[in-house]
């Protein structure tokens, strides 16, 4: 693993858990950080004897948080070599400094070398600022585009352009929660001043969700005072405020809540400091997740770099089997690609399938794109798509529209018709199997929540395996609606009462065990059948535990019979 010009040599597909663990992320002290990067892979503080990373592919992916690549620089590492790096991970690089080396790579992005000759993003707008740089110019001539490139172009001010070029895309809305908000404003304030104002409040939404329970599990002192950083700035600056509604109780999951609120609209450009931001391709958008300098700068400035993707088209047709989900399919869309298969890229579900899926279902598949390495899951706007956002909001919107001749980097066709439930074995949500090849794992623990499996077509799906059934004796069965809204309905549906009566725990709306943070979570050397989006070593509890993913269905079954299975019989 390593040699005697200290660097490291890692694999395939190193996560921002293995990178820096979610549970460190309320301290954004660098030397704090440096200390455990990496620590699930070589051990606290092992790190800081080195000088370079040198990696496979998708280095950095998973979640959006910045302080990734920050506890590597902190640590001393002087450059990270890969085969491909994750965007997320790749765009907080170049913004703080970080040097990046894409192995065997030759090709020149003139927006990439003007931030980092700059010294990086925040120089580089302050220069522009002062009218001292500007943006390079694409120089992409006529041709047919695809759907995001038509967005990325009208929203760059050019006429056209191009997959791999770099732009600055002017932002619709932009999302931040209270994991990330606190560290954004502070970035904001020491760059642009104690009196800085947001280019426009009516664009930003923060949200209370992800650590906002974490205390429930262990004493953390520092997260409760990155929430009342993050309402304090709200109330400043006159930004939308999604606030706790009680005592550890968020109004709902970022990503569930903003389309319930009107928030997403067909054809915008929407930024997110959150890898899931992903989600919102499912109403027509094109939405990525961003680090903390990223969003710092939107807030000033109010636009974004980012390089043009290439669009992936996934045909899924057939008719779905019964009792087959939005969950299984993006597992099996998973197991064939793996985490890297579209590192960059958008993925793009189209096909009679999707016209059969409501549209929780496709904010499921959207919301797991990132899974693939993918910047955004997207879905054309159509009729369901529209009966949604207009019962949502009055505000009109205009979508985007492909050329016909557009070109696309792949098209994967799949029919479905004889999909059976898919697992993910830990500890990669790529470890794809159907459920027929799984060995007999007996599980302690079930979850069913998240943005990903905690809505209320999830909860349909629960309620109608546990109806008159009861958890197994030795298993704890979690359940947890995504949104005070989901929660409201699903009590009106019975479903609460169902889960009740089943022995299951209805927790509180939030992130919560998903990101290690809340009740739910995995004890030492547990196994557990999730419904969430990812099985990373830790992300969910302990690093020792396995934890598996799984459909909704497919868990409650599970609690039902104490192991992991889709037979009810």
């Amino acid at each position: 693993m390593t040699d005697a010009n200290k660097i490291l040599y890692l694999g395939n597909d190193i996560n921002t858990d293995d990178i820096i663990p979610a549970k460190r992320g309320t301290n954004d002290d660098p030397d704090h950080l440096k200390q455990y990067a990496l620590e699930h892979i070589i051990g606290v503080g092992e790190l800081l004897q080195y000088d370079e990373i040198e990696a496979g592919n998708n280095f950095g992916c998973g979640s959006s948080r910045e302080i990734a690549p920050i506890a590597l620089k902190a640590a001393g590492i002087k450059k990270v070599k890969a085969r491909s790096f994750a965007e997320i991970f790749y765009r907080n690089s170049i913004n703080i400094g970080l040097p990046l080396e894409i192995i065997g790579e030759t090709e020149q992005n003139p927006v990439v070398e003007a931030i980092a000759t700059a010294g990086g993003l925040m120089a580089f707008n302050q220069k522009r600022r002062q009218g001292e740089v500007k943006i390079p110019p694409s120089v992409t001539p006529a041709r047919p585009m695809t759907r995001v490139e038509k967005m990325l172009a009208k929203a760059s001010g050019n006429d056209y352009v191009k997959p791999g070029e770099g732009v600055f895309a002017k932002i619709d809305l932009a999302l931040s929660h209270d994991a990330v908000a606190s560290s954004v404003a502070k970035v904001f304030y020491e760059n642009y001043g104690k009196t800085a104002q947001l280019w426009d409040a009516q664009r930003v939404v923060l949200v209370a969700d992800h650590f906002i329970q974490i205390n429930d599990i262990r004493i953390d002192n520092k997260a409760p005072v990155m929430y009342e950083q993050m309402v304090k700035f709200a109330q400043a600056q006159g930004c939308h405020l999604f606030d706790l509604v009680s005592p550890g109780e968020a109004a709902g999951i970022c990503h569930v809540l903003l389309p319930e609120k009107g928030f997403i609209r067909p054809g915008m450009i929407i930024a997110g400091t959150d890898s899931h931001t992903c989600t919102y391709g499912a109403l027509g958008a094109f939405s990525t997740g961003v680090g903390t300098t990223d969003m710092a700068n939107i807030f000033a400035m109010g636009d974004m770099w980012i390089r043009v993707p290439p669009t992936l088209v996934f045909e899924l047709s057939g008719t779905l089997p019964p009792q087959i989900s939005a969950k299984d399919i993006i597992l099996f869309i998973l197991g064939k690609l793996g985490c890297g298969g579209a590192t960059s890229k958008v993925m793009e579900f189209r096909g009679s399938i999707i016209e059969q899926l409501p549209l929780d279902e496709r904010l499921t598949l959207a919301n797991m794109a990132i899974e693939c390495g993918a910047m955004c899951g997207l879905i054309a706007a159509d009729e369901v798509t529209n009966h949604y956002v207009t019962s949502r909001t009055p505000i009109g919107f205009e979508d985007a529209i492909a050329d016909p001749d557009a070109e696309y980097e792949a098209v994967y066709k799949f029919d479905l018709s004889h999909l059976e439930p898919q697992v993910a074995r830990p500890p990669k949500p790529d470890q794809v199997v159907n459920i027929s090849q799984l060995e007999d794992v007996p599980i302690t623990k079930a979850f069913i929540g998240s943005c990903t499996g905690g809505k209320l077509y999830d909860l349909a799906q629960a309620a109608a395996v546990l109806k008159d059934r009861q958890v197994a004796q030795g298993v704890d069965l979690f359940v947890v609606p995504a949104s005070m809204e989901v929660r409201q309905k699903a009590e009106e549906l019975g479903y609460l009462a169902i889960f009740e009566e089943s022995g299951a725990q209805l927790l509180k709306s939030g992130c919560g065990a998903c990101i290690n943070s809340g009740k739910g979570v995995l004890d030492k050397e547990e196994t557990g059948v999730y419904a969430t989006n990812r099985n990373f070593k830790g992300r969910s509890g302990d690093p020792t535990a396995k934890n598996y993913l799984a459909s909704p269905r497919t868990v409650a079954i599970s609690a039902i019979k104490g192991k992991i299975t889709a037979n009810l019989d």
